[in-house]
Formats: structure tokens, C-alpha cells, sequence
């Protein structure tokens, strides 16, 4: 889950904003919202979602965007100087001319609770932390620093105060932490570059024997919260391919867009004649699966499509997802493309609604971060989601931006899990919460949020009144 994220000098964020999701101690309300991810640490609360509302130009967007650009760059799918290429990646409104910027997360994943900071410009890594927070102390898994045109680097598991190695173990520590150190580049972070060996060139035993096991196991799992628990769902992107997982059986969050009263009775898989695609694209996709030996997953005019190599006759073959609709007399298929904007956006997001009560938490849950969320769904449809969302009895978690002012409701939501984010005189992004408000317990906040009591709203509402 994420604990705490912070950002400064980014797009519209000059001075550091910060989310903080640790619930409020005081509230009692809706106290299933409030989550406890570490079994070894029951005083640490983390909220299970939170809302940001505020005006267009805001800056909410751009809070989401630092998260998915520090997401990418800490699991290696993007180089640090794409930066570069982001429109107004630095708060360029700015005197200071400051050309630097920095990420924190806190996070929990496999049981263990993590603090990261990443700080960088266009060019290379300036300073890079990961400690390893316990109820006593904070440990550093690694510590990395730039000065003097040359980097020093630190571990506290590379020592016997922290670990159980031996005098030998740890010089040989040493040994490999510093050539893991001399060949990492500086415009890549520590991490993933760690992680990317960790993955493609140690077997499991060369790790569980190796006097870095300590380190790695940290770093592995770390690189996992970002890599894959940590999801960044845009409007114009969707979470995950549904074809594999229907398949499996695993998409059993499917069977709920039957009560979400948009039509379709069931999603279905179908066979897509080969006829429609050219003979390049065919042998482009042929090469693809054999090269990996997998399924390959494409669109095609925004319709989902699977390729794989049949095992029968081994032929190439391709389907896609279609929607069944059903009435007293008939039963009719019609392609996702066909389905209206609303449905389409659903079927984006109701992966999240995968985990049921019944089944066990490892630990590794999902954090999704979604960028106007409520984009093309009905406010009732928007609620009933949220309130799906939140009454899992697991440690997935949502962050969403909204406009949607009917989702705030005491019943749904508590005061800490709403934010809010205003546009300065100078242009920059200011980050706030509800619960800085002293507010009662149930007094109607969507009419105050509509009146402009907590800030958050286009200043013509005024004009308005």
C-alpha cells in the first residue's frame, strides 16, 4: 500500500506537495477504510482510498503524472532524460530556475514497510535512498549520492549488525556490492538497475547463497511494489488485458458488469478470421509469440485482441473479447468497440475490483492510481464503484481525481481521504486535505465543497451565486 508520496519542481508543483495516507487518528468513522498492512506494526493505519477534487488547471493530473513518470523510471521502462520531452516537466513559472526534483514514496509490500527517495535532473541521478522502516529504526537497504563528479554508495546490509554473515561473508559483501556500484550509469536509478540483474542474471540459488541475499530480497521487493503492485490508470489507457484472465478464470470481477446495469449479461471470447489482417501484420504477430513463446495481446481500433500459436494444428490463431446481450427472445453478440464510452470505461477499471473477501492477503496488493476516474460513468455508477472498492476486506487501494462532487458523502468517504488542490498566484499546485478542516462530523460537505468553503473549485462559481 502507499503510505506517503511527496514530489516538488514538477509540471505545476513548485514547492513540495504532499499525500499523506495514513489515517487520522480521531476518526472513527468508516474504520474498515483505515487498514493495517503490516502484521508486525499494527499502530501503522493506511487508508484504503483517497479522493482529489479540485478546479481544472489545478494541478490534480500532474500529481497523478509525477507518480506514473517516477513509477516508469524506477522499473526501467523509460529513461531519465523522457523527462525532457514532457511538456513543462520542471515548474517553469519559477525564479529559482531550479533544474532538479525529487520523489518520495512510502510504501508496504511483502510485509515490509519502505521509504524511497529519488532525487534527479534531466541528465542524471543526484541522490537516491531506500530504507527499510521498522517500529524501532529506519535501515538503509541502500544509500546513493553524486558530489564531486563521482558517486558514494552505503548499506547497512552489508554488515553483521544487521545481518547474520559472517567476517568472511561480508568482505565478499563488500566485494559485490561494489561492483554492483562502479558499473551502474548515472542516468539510471540504483534500483532498477540492482533489480534488472536481480531478474535476468541470478538463478535462485546463486541468491539464497549469495552474502547480498539480505540486500536482495529488500530490493526485490521494492522493485516489485513499483513495478507491478503500484498501477497508473489514465483516461486514455486501461489496466490490464481481460482475455487472458477470462480465460483462466481468474477475471471473476467480470461477472459484475451485470449489476452495474450496462446491458452485456457476460463477456465472451470469439475467433477472429485471419482474413482481416494483412499478410505483414500476420507474420509481425508470428514472430512476436515465438520470440517470447507467449500469448501476444493487441488492439486493434481499440478492440482487444489475442494471438497465440494452436497447439492442435500449430496455426496461428486470434480472438478477441465481445459482449453478450440478452433479452426475453434473443441473445446477441456485439463487439467492445460497439459498447458506449461508459462501458468501455468500466470495463477499464473494474479490474480493481478483482480481490473478493474470501481471499487471502499475501501482502502484495494493488495501489491504483487513476486519473479522472469518474470520465463517462454516471455519478451513481462512479459511487456504487467506490463503495464496491472500499468494502473489500483486503489492502488494495485507490487514488483517484474527480470532479464528481456527489461522491462527497460522509457515508462514503472519511474526512482524510478527501484532498483537494488549488492553483496559487504563482501558478503552482497547492495539496491539502479535507481533515484540515474542522468540520463536524456530519455536516453536508458536498453542498460546502460546492460553495467554495474548502477551495478546490474554478473561482467563476462566484459569477455563479
Amino acid at each position: 500500500m502507499l503510505v506517503y508520496f511527496s514530489v516538488d519542481n514538477f509540471r505545476s508543483i513548485s514547492d513540495s506537495i504532499e499525500l499523506n495516507l495514513k489515517a487520522a487518528p480521531r476518526l472513527r468513522r468508516l474504520k474498515s477504510h483505515a487498514r493495517s498492512p503490516i502484521d508486525t506494526n499494527k499502530k501503522l493505519r493506511v487508508l484504503k482510498g483517497s479522493v482529489l477534487y479540485g478546479a481544472n488547471a489545478s494541478g490534480k493530473s500532474n500529481i497523478i503524472k509525477a507518480i506514473a513518470y517516477a513509477k516508469k523510471l524506477i522499473s526501467g521502462d523509460i529513461e531519465l532524460d523522457y523527462c525532457d520531452v514532457i511538456r513543462s516537466s520542471y515548474f517553469l513559472l519559477s525564479p529559482k530556475d531550479k533544474t532538479d526534483r525529487s520523489f518520495t514514496f512510502e510504501f508496504t509490500v511483502g510485509g515490509s514497510y519502505f521509504a524511497y527517495f529519488l532525487k534527479t535532473n534531466n541528465k542524471i541521478v543526484l541522490e537516491e535512498e531506500l530504507a527499510l522502516i521498522t517500529q524501532s529504526s529506519e535501515v538503509q537497504v541502500f544509500y546513493r549520492k553524486f558530489d564531486d563528479d563521482s558517486y558514494s554508495y552505503h548499506s547497512d546490509f552489508i554488515s553483521n549488525k544487521y545481518t547474520d554473515l559472517n567476517d568472511k561473508e561480508i568482505e565478499s559483501a563488500h566485494t559485490e556490492f561494489s561492483f554492483l556500484t562502479k558499473y551502474t550509469p548515472k542516468n539510471k536509478p540504483f534500483l532498477s538497475e540492482i533489480a534488472e540483474k536481480l531478474f535476468d542474471s541470478l538463478k535462485d540459488s546463486e541468491i539464497k547463497n549469495s552474502p547480498l541475499r539480505y540486500f536482495f530480497v529488500h530490493i526485490s521487493q521494492a522493485f516489485c511494489f513499483f513495478k507491478f503492485s503500484l498501477i497508473t490508470i489514465f483516461p486514455e489507457t486501461k489496466y490490464s488485458g481481460s482475455l487472458p484472465e477470462l480465460r483462466s478464470g481468474r477475471a471473476k470481477y467480470l461477472n459484475l458488469i451485470s449489476k452495474f446495469d450496462t446491458g452485456i449479461t457476460t463477456l465472451t471470447e470469439v475467433n477472429v478470421p485471419l482474413s482481416e489482417f494483412s499478410d505483414d501484420v500476420l507474420e509481425d504477430i508470428e514472430k512476436k509469440i515465438k520470440k517470447t513463446g507467449q500469448l501476444y495481446s493487441f488492439k486493434v481500433k481499440d478492440v482487444e485482441h489475442l494471438a497465440e500459436i494452436d497447439s492442435e494444428d500449430n496455426s496461428l490463431k486470434i480472438t478477441k473479447l465481445a459482449s453478450i446481450h440478452k433479452n426475453k427472445s434473443k441473445s446477441v453478440q456485439f463487439d467492445i468497440i460497439d459498447e458506449s464510452d461508459g462501458t468501455r470505461r468500466l470495463l477499464d477499471l473494474i479490474p480493481a475490483l478483482e480481490n473478493t473477501d474470501e481471499e487471502t492477503n499475501d501482502g502484495f496488493g494493488h495501489t491504483f492510481i487513476i486519473d479522472e476516474f469518474d470520465r463517462s460513468l454516471h455519478p451513481i455508477i462512479s459511487y456504487r464503484f467506490l463503495e464496491s472498492f472500499l468494502s473489500q476486506n483486503n489492502n488494495d487501494q485507490i487514488i483517484a481525481t474527480t470532479h464528481e462532487a456527489e461522491l462527497l458523502d460522509n457515508n462514503l468517504l472519511r474526512r482524510d481521504e478527501i484532498w483537494f488542490t488549488q492553483k496559487e498566484k504563482d501558478g503552482s499546485t497547492h495539496l491539502y486535505s479535507l481533515n484540515d478542516y474542522t468540520t463536524r462530523y456530519d455536516k453536508d460537505i458536498h453542498s460546502a465543497y460546492l460553495k467554495g468553503v474548502f477551495g478546490g473549485i474554478p473561482s467563476i462559481v462566484k459569477r455563479f451565486k
